[in-house]
């Protein structure tokens, strides 16, 4: 059965241009591991920018791992020891070190099990100095990496371009003085802005099970927080994808990172705040990026978290359009939908577009600072349906703060007005498009002003979910799609979850306990991370990080969140200072 596997890897080698493969011979080995399948992982386009930028220093070699596909995991299970590289098929245990790129909570779990499958011992304290040390970076660990903290020897709180070139200064030092994992790790947490050693913090809880403290540990050189680097963008070359497969979500397309973060606001996404503030590249750097090395890409995709707000993106399409590329865009916000944007959608031959309301009243997307009205949703539906795109997708969520029944009937109402306006304007086609409502359970997220508010459970979101769907069942062209309340709960958990939470993933992951299981068993009530509602002076295990945006801003962006109110969107170019982002 390992046999296959490595017909796998050579078939996805084979089909893949851009691909690394570096002599092993006096370099520092490192294994980038993406904690989910290979469709995903290489659609994932900062695991591909880590990859880019390690392999991008003649002294490292990095090869790329991935969770077994679900035909090949039991041959892999039986074999312990055999997870195994992609471009070499050398086992983990060969490399000097082995970095978990972690995009979403939900991997935790293939993470770990990641870590039995190679042959590690899946607790730190476990392991030796003949094994590689063990990190995680990517977005899921700059927001909480408590939740994994028993498992791993450390973790880059960082974007990649800022954090690498001091972190590998230090490892070639001290990789050729032979020195201790201990002595390794003190140097890093010494002499490294942005790396989190779990090691060399204590937390203390109270009585009540809440945290008191997380404190750095006397004489391990460790900060009183650790500080979220940030890429300086002016400086840094645009990310894009480095190799392309047909074996991913976007076949062959060139993902291309416009700009990162973003000015909105909005109160329940983590990426608006931890990105802060917002950057972007000039069009003309993009432009140059994409014709670097002589290859022509003819399909390209526009990333960022708000791709519209771009201050060139009329002059980024309509300079792809002319050179005969067709474009597609990671996000796009009603608001901003342009003509132009919606041109570049028909020459691109889109037939189905995603806008988000996020929530169906106006009432609550002031709550939640998502700054839409009705007039600019039908706008935006009514644009793209004039371009020919007859199938919208319409994002929402459930369980948001201070939602009501209203809020629900508000979803079903903005979906059938959408409907009406679309069959107003498309008349005499010759076929009528479908409008998807693919509504997600609200999960709080650490470092927004919602990391206060409780979940809304289980069986409520089930019941608010049923409720829209009857609903809408018998609205023609209407598709409804939700994710799985139960899921959202295990999220929340990980999200927000100390690391306390790390028994019950061990379970999960090396035992095969079911969720409910662990759940059920565990020592501490789950509910006590998931379901209530925090005080304001709470200590969060998160903390252990600084990202920037001052936690009493956060506060009085919830308590405006309650009062219906919301905020003007953030401005770095006019010296704002609100949020402590910016701040010198």
């Amino acid at each position: 059965m390992l046999f296959n596997v490595r017909q796998r890897h050579r078939r996805w080698l084979s089909e893949e241009t851009g691909t690394v493969i570096k002599d092993w011979r006096g370099r520092v080995r490192i294994g980038l591991a993406f904690p989910n399948r290979y469709a995903v992982g290489m659609s994932n386009l900062g695991f591909q920018t880590v990859y880019a930028a390690l392999n991008g220093f003649e002294d490292v070699v990095c090869e790329r791992f991935f969770y077994p596909e679900s035909e090949d995991l039991p041959a892999v299970r039986q074999n312990p020891g055999r997870l195994l590289s992609l471009e070499s098929q050398r086992p983990a245990r060969d490399f000097d070190l082995f970095v978990f790129s972690v995009a979403y909570e939900n991997d935790y779990v293939n993470a770990i099990e990641m870590l039995k499958l190679a042959g590690f011992p899946a607790r730190r304290e476990q392991r030796n100095r003949e094994h590689p040390l063990l990190a995680a970076g990517g977005v899921a660990v700059f927001l909480n990496p408590e939740p994994l903290a028993l498992f791993l020897d450390f973790f880059f709180i960082g974007e990649a371009e800022a954090i690498l070139p001091d972190f590998l200064r230090v490892l070639n030092e001290k990789g050729e003085s032979g020195c201790s994992r201990s002595e390794f790790l003190r140097e890093l947490s010494e002499r490294v802005a942005g790396i989190y050693v779990p090691a060399h913090f204590e937390p203390a809880y109270r009585e009540d099970g809440t945290l008191e403290r997380i404190s750095p540990l006397p004489g391990t050189g460790a900060p009183q927080r650790v500080v979220y680097r940030r890429a300086d963008l002016d400086r840094a070359q645009p990310c894009h994808s480095v190799i392309l497969t047909p074996n991913t979500e976007f076949s062959s397309t060139m993902l291309l990172e416009i700009g990162r973060g973003c000015g909105r606001g909005c109160r329940f996404c983590a990426a608006g705040f931890v990105y802060r503030p917002m950057r972007f590249h000039s069009a003309e750097r993009l432009l140059r990026a994409l014709n670097a090395g002589g290859e022509r890409h003819p399909r390209i995709g526009l990333v960022s978290a708000a791709v519209s707000d771009h201050p060139e993106i009329g002059f980024l399409c309509r300079s792809l359009l002319e050179d005969g590329r067709s474009l597609s865009f990671s996000s796009l916000r009603a608001d901003t939908l342009t003509p132009e944007i919606a041109s570049a959608l028909e020459s691109s031959r889109h037939q189905a577009v995603a806008i988000a309301p996020e929530a169906g009243s106006e009432r609550l997307r002031k709550v939640v600072n998502k700054n839409l009205d009705m007039t600019q949703i039908l706008t935006a539906a009514e644009r793209l349906t004039e371009k020919g795109i007859l199938h919208l997708k319409l994002y929402f969520m459930i369980g948001l703060p201070t939602e009501s029944a209203e809020d629900l009937e508000a979803i079903v109402d903005t979906a059938k007005a959408i409907k009406h306006h679309v069959l107003k304007i498309s008349r005499g086609r010759k076929r009528l498009g479908t409008i998807t409502l693919s509504v997600h359970s609200f999960v709080p997220k650490p470092f927004t002003p919602f990391q206060w508010v409780a979940f809304a459970g289980v069986g409520e979101l089930k019941n608010r979910a049923k409720w829209i769907r009857n609903a809408l069942k018998k609205v023609p062209n209407v598709r409804v799609h939700f994710d799985l309340p139960k899921w959202a709960y295990v999220q929340a958990l990980l999200a927000r979850g100390d690391r306390r939470v790390g028994t019950l993933l061990e379970k999960v992951a090396l035992r095969s306990t079911p969720w409910s299981k662990a759940l059920r068993e565990h020592v501490i009530n789950p509910d006590f991370w998931v379901m209530r509602e925090r005080g304001r002076d709470e200590v969060f295990p998160w903390e252990v990080i600084e990202h920037g945006v001052r936690r009493d801003y956060l506060w009085r962006e919830y308590e405006l969140a309650l009062k219906g109110e919301s905020t003007p969107e953030c401005r770095p170019e006019e010296d704002c200072r609100r949020c402590g982002a910016c701040a010198p």
